[in-house]
């Protein structure tokens, strides 16, 4: 029976698992090796940790069992590739050598000029040609395999064309000058996806740890990787959680923030289920091990990262459209002109004229200017593709949790329950019971006094009481700050009014706090992540932009989701979504149709991030696989940018197209002119050049554009942002409503 199983076979693409290859990730070569040369075999994705291989072959010629029979057989023991230092950069010799060699050269050229020594010798004539024959060898393998017929004719073939027609013309500077821009390009896109994958690794580093393995009452250091699945784990305040389990003995706060996107840390307790790579914020637990390494839910986050970015269909450029059917056409021309007139010449000067050189720059000049642009507002494109795909989109999906909201609780709401108190003394003496508490929700409180810089008055003692909330003396009194549950543990039930004030406060998306005085309720508080000002100004100018589905997508509650999705106007929400739901949910947006993009800042958005046709994170506190696996990266956590980095990729589109237009017009000229005879080479360069720096001209302009979005209604730039609401019963300067109108 074969090792080697079919995990998907659809329109020319299969889908393998390799066993050997996921034990033994320094053989990946081998894959190559053994693939290359099968009839109708076109391209090939690795995937070592997973032991997935994704090959793409030409449908009529697809054989599955030839394929799994070249890969079946295990490679010997002998085999060993080293394992690449971290501490390298991991980028091919060839591509840094092609980009340092041509820089240089060009650097040589440049200085000659400068130097008023234009002329170039037949000698550097010949060196040039060298040198761009070494740097453009990626396109030109490309070519040669449009030539074989294993791919159609693309921007391989037109790059082929423009430079040999280039070197047979003497031009080898400017051929050498294109082919250099392109490899930067080819480079930075190379070194984008070997950073991704390094960083997916360094997703595992919890792998790399020592645990607490209890074995006969006894606690033993020991590594992760000898942990199996029904072991005993002790882990204690500030660890991470290392395997997924559940709760035997102990109670802690946990943060799981980085699984589940929930931006308040949960209460576990004997019994509950926690996740690898979630960290223990108070307290300690012992935890029985359910799963371990990769069947962990951090490690199924590893996997589904790699099948995402090879299922993810690739955005058709306007650029590879316009060479699938251009560049077979002016070779047609010329070959026409050839057999007509007989005259090599003429042929020759209409394959100059139709050389797509104009159209060669129309879109690599336009996507430069327009990533420049976008990088000093902020914005990173780790690409042209990404740049036109951000304005091809129709659905966008947006995280909650350090997305739409700050990722981190605020007070929202302050309500006092007596007469003998304000609002601002219920918040300081709520924050001197929670002084030296480390709960996060503790810190909020704290925080808002620092901000109204009101005085707190300094406890003699606390207490903390786990998952309730604080007790502690204050000159004699005895001060509560906690939930609802560690009140009537101490005898204070909660009044009709409080019940009703607790109702409306979670009705509203907000964690409650109550404060009592001795015996005394005496105060509420409202604690909740509160969403970032100007979003619901992003939401409605996407809308404007013409994007037809806007989704909320988190990992918290229903309800929580639900008042973030209110007070935005979006109305479709998917909430206790964990990282396979995500994925699922952009994988049935794309099968509707929709080209999706997906903003999102956790660990837990990565999967979803990689299958999106475009993914956006938060720079500032992205996690770092969040930061790598996206296509967009946000410096800071200006959610407009994402709305300008929509129109400025649309503004882009039509720079192409008009660059498209200029080039494509300036050749019909020529070719009229050169079908006549009334043109000859030299005629036919000079024109060629023309519109060449017609284009490069236009694309210019997008280096000092303005993203113009829709205006929106100024009674929603007015509205106060979540954080800055007060609630104060009794206070005269208070509404009808009961709130203080701030």
């Amino acid at each position: 029976m074969s090792t080697v199983l079919v995990c998907s076979v659809a329109a020319g693409r299969v889908r393998l698992s390799v066993p050997w290859l996921r034990a033994r990730p320094g053989c990946a070569g081998l894959v190559d090796d053994r693939l290359t040369g099968i009839s109708g075999f076109r391209a090939l994705r690795i995937f070592p940790r997973t032991g997935s291989v994704v090959i793409w072959v030409a449908p009529d010629r697809l054989n599955v069992e030839q394929l799994v029979d070249a890969l079946e057989e295990a490679p010997p023991a002998a085999v060993v590739a080293a394992k690449p230092s971290r501490s390298l950069p991991d980028t091919s010799t060839g591509e840094v050598a092609r980009l340092v060699v041509g820089g240089a050269v060009l650097a040589f050229v440049a200085l000659r000029r400068l130097l008023g020594r234009p002329r170039i010798s037949l000698g550097s004539s010949g060196l040039l040609g060298v040198v761009t024959v070494f740097t453009g060898l990626p396109f030109f393998r490309g070519a040669l395999r449009t030539l074989r017929g294993r791919s159609s004719p693309g921007t391989d073939t037109l790059v082929t064309a423009a430079t040999v027609i280039s070197l047979v013309l003497r031009e080898n500077v400017v051929a050498l000058t294109v082919l250099w821009l392109l490899n930067i390009g080819e480079f930075l896109q190379t070194l984008t996806l070997r950073r991704t994958r390094r960083a997916i690794e360094e997703l595992l580093t919890i792998g790399d740890e020592r645990v607490w393995l209890l074995r006969e009452g006894v606690e033993l250091e020991v590594d992760l990787e000898t942990v199996v699945p029904g072991d005993t784990v002790a882990v204690y305040e500030h660890h991470r959680i290392p395997v997924d389990g559940h709760v035997l003995r102990g109670e802690a706060l946990v943060d799981q923030a980085a699984v589940t996107g929930e931006a308040l840390p949960v209460y576990a307790r004997e019994g509950a289920h926690v996740y690898a790579g979630t960290i223990v914020t108070s307290g300690s637990l012992t935890i029985r091990a359910d799963f371990v390494g990769r069947d962990t839910t951090v490690g199924r986050i590893i996997s589904r990262v790699e099948e995402a970015q090879s299922d993810r269909a690739p955005i058709q450029t306007v650029a590879t459209r316009f060479t699938q059917r251009f560049v077979p056409v002016s070779f047609a021309l010329a070959a026409v002109t050839y057999v007509v007139t007989r005259d090599a010449r003429r042929a020759m000067t209409m394959l100059l004229i139709a050389c797509p050189c104009a159209a060669g720059l129309a879109t690599p000049t336009a996507i430069s200017a327009a990533i420049g642009n976008g990088a000093r507002r902020g914005t990173l494109i780790k690409g042209g593709t990404h740049l036109e795909g951000i304005g091809r989109v129709t659905a966008v999906v947006f995280d909650k949790t350090g997305t739409l909201t700050f990722g981190r609780p605020l007070v929202t709401s302050v309500v006092t329950l007596s007469e003998k108190v304000t609002a601002d003394e219920v918040l300081s003496l709520a924050a001197s019971g929670e002084l030296h508490a480390r709960h996060p929700l503790a810190q909020a409180i704290v925080a808002r006094t620092e901000e109204q810089h009101l005085h707190v008055p300094i406890h003699q003692a606390c207490e903390v009481v786990l998952g309730m909330g604080m007790r502690a003396e204050l000159d004699g009194t005895r001060l509560l700050v906690g939930s609802p549950a560690l009140l009537r543990q101490h005898g204070v039930d909660l009044t009709d009014e409080a019940q009703t004030w607790t109702d409306r406060l979670r009705a509203g998306g907000e964690t409650v706090i109550c404060l009592a005085h001795d015996e005394d309720l005496i105060g509420m508080l409202g604690v909740s992540d509160a969403v970032r000002a100007g979003a619901e100004t992003v939401i409605q100018q996407l809308r404007d932009l013409g994007v037809d589905r806007l989704i909320l997508l988190t990992g918290d509650a229903q309800e929580t989701a639900q008042v973030v999705a209110d007070t935005l106007g979006i109305a479709e929400v998917h909430a206790h979504a964990l990282p396979e739901a995500k994925l699922q949910l952009i994988r049935d947006l794309q099968a509707e149709g929709h080209t999706v993009a997906m903003v999102g800042d956790g660990t837990n958005d990565a999967p979803a991030l990689a299958l999106a046709d475009v993914g956006i994170t938060m720079g500032e506190h992205s996690s770092h696989v969040a930061l790598e696996t996206a296509d967009i990266a946000l410096a800071g956590n200006d959610l407009r940018q994402v709305a300008a980095v929509v129109e400025l990729s649309r503004h882009t589109l039509r720079v192409v197209r008009q660059n498209y237009g200029l080039a494509i017009g300036v050749n019909l000229l020529g070719l009229v002119a050169g079908a006549g005879g009334s043109m000859n080479p030299v005629l036919a360069a000079l024109l060629h050049n023309t519109s060449s720096i017609a284009v490069v001209g236009n694309s210019a302009r997008l280096v000092n554009h303005t993203p113009h979005l829709p205006r929106v209604g100024d009674d929603v730039l007015r509205r106060a942002p979540l954080e800055e609401r007060r609630v104060a019963h009794h206070d005269p300067a208070a509404n009808a409503d009961g709130t203080s109108g701030l």
